[in-house]
């Protein structure tokens, strides 16, 4: 497994801040972690631990590319500290995770507002 480094770019808005309505919570991964989707949209999905944002990926380019980033930075190869795309959303999700289990997001979740209904 890599070593992994939040990149010192800035990345992208939470899209629990984006306008987007309430999150669904899909299913929980272990130690935690539930899937957040939202309906009808299909290029951000966010990872939840304790009510907590702890990360989220995201379509990143044209090409499809899926980036996964947490606090708004880009999660990247330790080594050369460039920003790591997935062909998809479940490995952009896998890589989040790894990122997660490193503690990428010590101390920088965001609290999510409770779901209504």
């Amino acid at each position: 497994m890599p070593d992994l480094a939040l990149a010192s770019a800035a990345g992208s808005t939470p899209p629990t801040l984006r306008g987007l309505g309430g999150p669904h919570r899909d299913y929980v991964l272990g130690a935690g972690l539930v899937r957040l989707t939202w309906p009808g949209r299909f290029d951000a999905q966010a990872l939840e631990h304790c009510g907590h944002l702890a990360g989220w990926t995201e379509v990143y380019d044209d090409a499809g590319s899926w980036i996964a980033l947490v606090a708004g930075r880009p999660v990247a190869d330790a080594a050369d500290n460039v920003p790591l795309l997935s062909a998809n959303p479940t490995d952009a999700l896998t890589l989040l995770r790894l990122a997660l289990d490193q503690g990428l997001a010590a101390g920088r979740a965001r609290r999510l507002p409770h779901a209504h209904g």
